[in-house]
């Protein structure tokens, strides 16, 4: 079903399927779902990973951050759907969420994604268990909890296809409460507004 990004019928039919915990396979199974503008997000991420570092990427897309990656780095895909050989397809609103004991990785990715997750919030606790590092993007909600403006903010961005709603504190609060330390913001600006990138590490 092709709905308009912010109208109401978009954001019914994230209701839906937040309900019943089902991704958006069709929306992202067509590489024509992801904008140009994405690019330069990856590119200042890129710009957070150390030499020689295994990524693994979640929400893959075109796989943008594999070719701006620095020297010596390993890539490893994952999304909701296939992005070529070597992908790990993840749900990432599925129980329970997988080990990456097998990938290993450095650092972890996720880039426009957690906007996506109806449990987000299981997503430091389960990192913490696999990964040292990990970098995500996110556009953060404005208005404080149990509001009504967090209402509105919410029902604004369900009209997006965002199933989550947490200020900037509260996300990095989210982390803390499993040891991850926020130790670098940057922010992604584009012509629509801006998203905070986060790194967030675990010692």
């Amino acid at each position: 079903m092709n709905v308009a990004y912010g109208s109401l019928r978009l954001g019914a039919a994230t209701l839906y399927r937040r309900m019943l915990s089902r991704p958006h396979v069709a929306r992202w199974s067509e590489l024509d779902s992801f904008e140009a503008e994405w690019d330069s997000r990856s590119a200042l991420i890129a710009d957070l990973v150390a030499p020689g570092a295994r990524v693994l990427e979640f929400g893959a897309g075109r796989r943008r951050l594999e070719a701006l990656l620095p020297t010596g780095c390993t890539y490893v895909p994952s999304d909701i759907v296939s992005r070529g050989p070597g992908t790990l397809v993840v749900d990432l609103d599925a129980r329970p969420l997988p080990s990456l004991s097998a990938i290993e990785p450095d650092v972890v990715v996720f880039a426009g994604v957690f906007e996506y997750l109806g449990g987000l919030a299981d997503v430091p606790a389960w990192l913490a268990g696999e990964v040292s590092t990990c970098i995500a993007s996110y556009e953060c909600a404005a208005s404080p909890a149990r509001s009504v403006a967090r209402l509105r903010e919410t029902a604004r961005r369900y009209r997006n296809g965002w199933v989550s709603t947490y200020t900037e504190d509260e996300l990095v609060d989210l982390f803390a409460q499993v040891d991850f330390t926020c130790t670098s913001r940057r922010t992604w600006t584009t012509p629509d507004g801006a998203e905070r990138v986060f790194v967030f590490e675990r010692r």
